[in-house]
């Protein structure tokens, strides 16, 4: 089993080096064949080492949304529409995320949001912030466009600190890590599109969604505390 381990996340790290190194060159090809690499073998990853277990099909479909928002950003240079479109994308996986961890695993009880609700308001003062360097460059549609997704990238990542307590612990502190990362990654990608340009962005932007989407699939491979896997 560890051998199996060790080879699935070798390979996962070959495809890692390879979005990188296609990041830094500007080599189109490599980023176009490797970067649909990343939620197929996240997907698979979960799926082979996993266990079959109620609502999985959740997390699956998130990890689809995810792949899908990859795929059409990836031409998002090329046209503006194909951005909008991956957006969408990624905003279909963080609500399908949202399910998944209110859903998938869970032991029996009140999730630690629930039990202390006035911990929402750090994601809040993170939303508003971005929100109010992103406002002044944004115009139209893209206004209550921008500040719903934001909405929901805080609702993923606040989703999984709900799950703390009803978990093991170490695995409740990768996934949550997880979603952090993503809320950095997607912010980084915004202010650079709408506000400002980030040095770097692109490498920044990549290798912590790799990193985010690799922790929340580690984490929700673990066993809840009751065991009920």
């Amino acid at each position: 089993m560890k051998t199996k381990s060790l080879i699935l996340n070798l390979f996962f790290l070959l495809i890692v080096l390879m979005v990188i190194i296609a990041t830094i060159t500007g080599i189109e090809w490599l980023h176009y064949s490797s970067m649909p690499l990343v939620m197929i073998w996240i997907a698979a990853n979960f799926i082979i080492t996993g266990k079959p277990v109620p609502n999985r099909w959740m997390v699956i479909t998130a990890f689809f949304f995810s792949w899908l928002g990859d795929i059409l950003l990836m031409f998002g240079s090329k046209n503006e529409m194909f951005f909008f479109a991956g957006v969408g994308g990624f905003f279909l996986s963080q609500v399908t995320y949202i399910l998944a961890f209110s859903r998938f695993n869970l032991s029996p009880g009140k999730g630690f949001l629930i039990k202390k609700p006035i911990l929402t308001l750090p994601y809040l003062a993170y939303v508003a912030i971005i929100y109010g360097i992103l406002y002044p460059h944004l115009e139209g549609i893209m206004k209550p466009v921008v500040a719903l997704y934001a909405l929901s990238l805080m609702g993923m990542s606040a989703a999984a600190l709900n799950r703390k307590g009803l978990m093991d612990p170490g695995n409740f502190r990768i996934l949550f890590s997880g979603t952090i990362f993503f809320m950095i990654s997607d912010s980084i990608l915004a202010i650079n599109k709408f506000a400002v340009a980030i040095p770097q962005q692109g490498l920044l932007v990549l290798t912590t969604y790799m990193l985010a989407q690799y922790m929340i699939m580690t984490g929700l491979l673990s066993r809840t505390i009751d065991n009920r896997q």
